[in-house]
């Protein structure tokens, strides 16, 4: 089982971790990526599909439109990638798969599909303190 240490932040209210994302060469991008529990899907920045290793799935390019504080759309392409999660002090997982959407965005979010299904999330906010428990 890993267990990979989260860096908590109070202001802005966040929580980040390292994702590791398989490139074309076989080398890994590794990105800060927030921990999004309301996001279903995890977001890449469009900018990384000329280096990452991707396969398209059947959906392919499609438009988001999402509800909330302010209604918004935006376009995106469905794709899975290879990644593995680490932490500061070198802990991660094993390599998986996992379905993305590349968009228009700087931000790299961690959703639940693929990522947040798989593990137990613990977060003690009044100490910054969290971490997250891996079984794959």
């Amino acid at each position: 089982m890993a267990r990979i240490q989260l860096r908590v932040y109070r202001d802005p209210g966040q929580v980040e971790v390292f994702l590791n994302i398989k490139r074309k060469d076989n080398g890994y991008e590794k990105r800060a990526a927030i921990v999004d529990t309301g996001a279903q899907v995890s977001l890449l920045p469009s900018l990384l599909m000329d280096v990452l290793a991707y396969r398209l799935s059947e959906r392919g390019s499609f438009s988001i439109e999402q509800a909330g504080i302010a209604t918004q759309a935006f376009e995106a392409i469905e794709a899975y990638v290879t990644v593995f999660l680490e932490d500061m002090s070198g802990n991660r997982t094993d390599d998986f798969e996992m379905r993305v959407w590349f968009a228009g965005t700087r931000e790299v979010l961690l959703g639940f599909d693929g990522i947040l299904e798989r593990c137990v999330l613990h977060l003690d906010m009044p100490n910054l303190t969290g971490y997250l428990e891996y079984n794959l």
